[in-house]
């Protein structure tokens, strides 16, 4: 915040005590401070720096001096040039500007002095008569005393000789700043008078936090450590415990040596290649290499030869490499166009080709498979020219003979079961479900339509020993044994040892038919 001074009087007091060749002087500079924002009197002590420059802005210092004063109802009293004398060096009769900077801050614009006593002459001059002077100053030449006044929120500009002054609006466009609000982390501020803001109070030993979206008080939990001191360990040199400390590698080696490991700590060593003790020192290619390049000294590049024709190859000729016409010496051929044979498909005479095996009847081929189509076979075959079938043989309908199959002994069976049966084992076929409900003589007749025949007691005991599930199970099913002209036989029981029992032929039950396959 800016202050301004308004200058009340500047009223010149010359001492008249002649010393050698300059006549010291002082002038009296009275001022009241007050604030440019809020026209307060500004009173208590501060610091004021007077300076003389030869020109309204900038320019060059000519003279200056600090007091500290104190205000009184914003009034301050100074002396000027009693530290530092005004004499005829300063007030040699050129216009100056007075500039005033209070507690380090600028006071603007500077004040005209045009009409300030000044021209003080050497000791000899000072000699003539001078009863109507004033430090040899006529008294045309004084300040007329200051009448003029500045509005509120003005400031002095300049003084004219006839006393009146010149103001000017203070700082027009530099904002007026009318709050001083404390933002996140910070605490404080005001709306009126002097405002002062810092950072918010934390315990002991934390710090400032950012959660993102403001700041709060948090531990110092980086790493809780306070290192007192850095020691320089194996290869390294330095370090301390007070003060700034550098920490660097050892500056002790010799010329050209380098830091080794020597399983424990780090020492100085030759810069030697310990596998061989060697030292490349320079790289040859030679004729038959295929490489070119090379060289002794400095960076050095290796490539394959650049000599060979556009298109040709590096071969190997069994003791050295040369550049090759890019040919299959095997044929010396060139392949022009790949046909399509018997069972396959595609080909061309340009760009990428493909062949596929031809798909015919009883051939399924797939992505990287072929196999036979089971829609005519069952994944067996016997070669037309002859073969030996190993395993079963199943037909399922006629075999035509255009010669003699010779079977060593053995016999074609037809081990397969009905639709409608399921092996209980051996050559026997049980119906899978019997079906309700006949007489004893009306299920044997429903058997025999069929092409089976009603089972027998042997039969139904060997499908109770099979474990094999049939529907419905064989409680109740007749069986083909008679018992006597009016009875039969028929399953009354789960018993394999024992499951017959007999009941009148015209009694209604359970039919179940068998079958013998070979």
């Amino acid at each position: 915040m800016k202050r301004h001074l308004l200058a009340l009087a500047l009223v010149a007091a010359i001492a008249a005590v002649v010393h050698a060749e300059s006549v010291p002087t002082t002038v009296s500079f009275a001022a009241r401070l007050v604030d440019d924002k809020t026209d307060e009197v500004l009173d208590g002590d501060h610091v004021a720096t007077f300076a003389l420059f030869d020109a309204e802005t900038a320019g060059t210092s000519v003279w200056n001096e600090s007091h500290e004063v104190t205000a009184e109802d914003g009034m301050v009293y100074v002396d000027l040039g009693s530290k530092t004398p005004l004499d005829g060096n300063v007030l040699d009769g050129r216009k100056l500007w007075l500039q005033v900077s209070l507690d380090g801050a600028v006071m603007e614009p500077r004040i005209s002095l045009a009409s300030v006593p000044y021209a003080m002459r050497s000791a000899s001059a000072a000699k003539a008569d001078d009863s109507d002077k004033v430090g040899g100053v006529g008294i045309d030449g004084l300040q007329a005393k200051i009448t003029g006044t500045c509005n509120a929120g003005q400031y002095l500009k300049s003084i004219n000789a006839d006393g009146s002054v010149e103001c000017a609006d203070d700082s027009a466009g530099t904002g007026d700043i009318t709050a001083v609000v404390a933002g996140p982390g910070l605490t404080g501020g005001a709306m009126t008078g002097a405002a002062t803001v810092g950072l918010m109070s934390c315990s002991s030993g934390s710090i400032l936090k950012s959660t993102g979206t403001g700041w709060t008080c948090a531990s110092d939990a980086d790493s809780g450590g306070d290192i007192t001191g850095v020691l320089a360990g194996s290869g390294l040199v330095g370090g301390g415990s007070t003060g700034d400390i550098t920490i660097g590698l050892p500056t002790s080696c010799g010329m050209g040596q380098m830091l080794k490991w020597n399983g424990s700590a780090w020492s100085c060593a030759a810069d030697l290649d310990t596998n061989s003790g060697g030292t490349i020192t320079g790289i040859t290619t030679g004729a038959g290499t295929g490489l070119m390049g090379g060289g002794t000294a400095g960076g050095i590049s290796l490539s394959l030869t650049n000599t060979c024709a556009s298109g040709q190859v590096l071969k190997w000729l069994g003791s050295s490499w040369v550049c090759s016409s890019d040919l299959d010496s095997n044929s010396g051929g060139t392949i022009t166009g790949i046909t399509a044979g018997t069972g396959l498909t595609g080909g061309g005479a340009s760009g990428s080709v493909t062949v596929n095996v031809g798909q015919g009847v009883g051939v399924v081929v797939g992505a990287d498979t072929i196999g036979l189509d089971t829609a005519y076979t069952d994944s067996r075959y016997l070669m037309l020219t002859g073969g030996t079938l190993m395993g079963s043989l199943t037909l399922n309908g006629n075999l035509t003979m255009g010669g003699n199959i010779d079977m060593v002994g053995r016999q074609i069976t037809n081990r397969g079961c009905p639709a409608g049966y399921t092996s209980v084992g051996g050559t026997l076929c049980v119906e899978t479900t019997d079906v309700c409900c006949y007489t004893f003589s009306a299920a044997a007749n429903r058997c025999r339509g069929a092409g089976s025949h009603l089972c027998s007691s042997v039969e139904m005991r060997a499908a109770l020993l099979s474990g094999v599930t049939l529907t419905n199970g064989l409680t109740q099913d007749w069986m083909a044994d008679q018992d006597a002209d009016d009875s039969a036989l028929y399953v009354n029981s789960t018993d394999t040892t024992n499951p017959e029992g007999a009941r009148a032929t015209t009694t209604a039950s359970w039919s179940r038919c068998c079958v013998v396959v070979e």
